[in-house]
């Protein structure tokens, strides 16, 4: 990894979250959180699901959208600006849930507090790395989604694994049971970290279809012209069966 001042990463593309003709470059060669676009300072993740969105439901800008866990960069605030039925949600333990805390509706995905096919596409990125019962989450998504509703979001899919595993669990008495390396990742709204509960494997589309019902598109992107390479450049795109 390249630590000085000098890219090792710079091109010319097109940021579909910009929607305009900018720069990437990347100062260290971990591309997926260092892969900076010019004008938004988006991340690859970011930008797939942005150009996603727009592929499969480009009428994006006219539905009702959950968003778990946005950030303040990248597709979160682009979808706050644009959409006027966004709904942005945090999960602030110990705090009623469904009562706004420090600006966000107050959700655990788990079991949320909004009422049934309420929304046309639920997103999150990379959260489902971090949940504790995934099934949960996948079943109260498809409860909140409309009749034909996507659920598209990113998670760390690691490529050797076919069989997803869990890393910790959160026991009922609020103790941690750890089956690997504690593992953090970066959380918007508390300076401790997420901890990372699951790696996923390639049989993430089938745990999901099992959870939930719902059908499973995977799109993986090498694009230097969008500014998505390097690892976990994977988006899924689950449907709610149309009625």
């Amino acid at each position: 990894m390249n630590s000085d001042s000098h890219p090792v990463y710079r091109r010319a593309g097109y940021c579909p979250i910009c929607e305009a003709n900018v720069e990437f470059s990347a100062n260290y060669d971990w591309y997926r959180d260092h892969l900076l676009c010019s004008k938004c300072g988006s991340i690859p993740r970011e930008r797939a699901l942005a150009l996603t969105l727009t592929r499969h439901i480009p009428r994006w800008r006219n539905l009702v959208i959950h968003e778990s866990s946005p950030t303040p960069r990248g597709i979160s605030p682009k979808l706050k600006r644009e959409c006027a039925g966004y709904v942005e949600s945090q999960y602030f333990p110990g705090e009623r849930l469904g009562s706004s805390v420090k600006g966000f509706r107050n959700e655990n995905l788990e079991a949320q507090t909004f009422g049934d096919a309420t929304f046309d596409v639920v997103v999150t990125l990379d959260v489902m790395e971090h949940v504790n019962m995934p099934e949960r989450v996948t079943k109260e998504i498809v409860r909140t989604l409309k009749p034909g509703g996507a659920y598209l979001f990113t998670v760390p899919t690691y490529k050797g694994k076919i069989d997803s595993e869990r890393r910790a669990l959160y026991r009922p008495d609020g103790t941690i049971q750890h089956t690997g390396e504690p593992e953090y990742h970066g959380n918007p709204v508390s300076d401790a970290g997420s901890l990372v509960t699951f790696h996923y494997g390639y049989d993430l589309p089938e745990l999901i279809h099992r959870w939930s019902g719902m059908d499973v598109e995977v799109c993986r992107f090498h694009d230097h012209w969008h500014g998505i390479i390097g690892e976990f450049t994977e988006v899924y795109l689950a449907r709610k069966q149309a009625r």
